[in-house]
């Protein structure tokens, strides 16, 4: 019998071991990621533009800290893989050489477990699958954005809320938080009360958290039917102050915006076209750079043939102060400096200065 156990074990360690690997190999591959991008549609549009794409990495989507090493770009392909420990939002970062420096280019993702690939159907848009985070909210975001596109703002805001509440437990509730309208105060109260609604891993997601943080700016920021609030800001030695141009007797339409910001150039022409309209209306334009390099700033003005008067470098003194999360962002004074109108897009803008005009 001495004999037998003697015999039985090592078979029994040697099982274990066995197992022990098998599980080990296992947990291994349930952690390990891949991505995979073949930008073609991007490279060929980067092409008519005399420029390329760089290099890639990951990186954290709320700290744009890398998460990976920086590749070069090569072959027309991009390919990552490691392992993630649990799942993260991230974003694939392209750096695009061009002649005055680099140019970013980021792509939202979920980062976890298993084969993420992304496709272009054209090299404005992407879309992210293969897992079932980027799978749920990739999915989801084409039904809200076909919604408004067909002109239902209403069920876009709808559908984002169900799709908030359906995932109020897993990261991609509290990215598609972000999706929903809140430029005015009483969007913003329609917000806050949903964020309560959601699970602890969204609401203590730093996302979230800062999310949070811009809402209450919001509150507190100019309103319609307040006085302007002033700033100044200096370039090359001069100072330039918003009450340089807002509060003497002139409706004044400013246009927070930055040379890097495509919906701000996209804009621009019909900026262009009310300026011409009305300037000799008692109505002039304004722009205010934000969070921009003044030399990049004044190259997309002599593009663009912008013919109204510009702030320069105000970076984000105007932004803080005016509660703007994001640009472009537009917004109407009257004569005497009061806000007639705050709005993110021209039309809202048209309407109202058709409406001031033709009394």
């Amino acid at each position: 019998m001495e004999t037998d156990r003697i015999i039985l074990r090592p078979m029994k360690k040697s099982i274990l071991s066995i197992i022990l690997a098998i599980a080990a190999l296992t947990a291994t591959a349930q952690n390990t990621y891949t991505l995979n991008f073949d930008p073609v549609l991007l490279s060929e549009e980067l092409a008519k533009e005399n420029v390329k794409i760089d290099s890639f990495y990951l990186a954290d989507f709320v700290s744009q800290e890398p998460i990976t090493e920086k590749f070069a770009f090569k072959d027309n392909k991009i390919a990552i893989s490691g392992k993630v420990d649990k799942p993260q939002m991230a974003a694939l970062i392209l750096k695009i050489k061009i002649d005055y420096g680099i140019r970013t280019q980021r792509f939202p993702l979920f980062l976890e477990a298993g084969d993420i690939v992304i496709k272009q159907d054209d090299w404005m848009s992407c879309r992210v699958e293969g897992t079932p985070l980027n799978d749920a909210i990739f999915t989801a975001t084409r039904e809200i954005g076909l919604a408004g596109e067909a002109g239902d703002r209403e069920k876009a805001v709808q559908l984002t809320k169900e799709y908030i509440l359906a995932h109020r437990n897993d990261l991609t509730g509290a990215m598609m938080l972000t999706a929903l309208p809140h430029s005015t105060v009483a969007e913003v109260k329609k917000v806050l009360p949903l964020i309560s609604e959601c699970g602890e891993v969204v609401k203590q997601h730093p996302l979230t958290i800062q999310y949070v943080e811009r809402l209450n700016k919001l509150l507190t920021r100019p309103q319609e039917g307040e006085s302007f609030r002033d700033f100044a800001v200096e370039y090359e030695g001069k100072t330039t102050r918003l009450s340089d141009y807002v509060g003497h007797g002139k409706y004044v339409l400013v246009d927070f915006w930055a040379s890097w910001c495509g919906p701000c150039r996209a804009g621009i022409p019909k900026i262009i076209a009310l300026h011409e309209k009305y300037k000799e209306r008692n109505f002039t334009a304004l722009g205010v750079a934000v969070k921009d390099k003044p030399e990049a700033t004044l190259r997309a003005i002599k593009d663009d043939a912008i013919p109204y008067p510009q702030i320069l470098n105000s970076q984000a003194i105007a932004s803080e102060l005016y509660g703007i999360n994001s640009i472009p962002e537009l917004i109407l004074f009257a004569p005497n400096g009061t806000i007639l109108l705050r709005a993110n897009r021209g039309e809202e803008v048209e309407q109202r200065l058709a409406e001031i005009f033709s009394e």
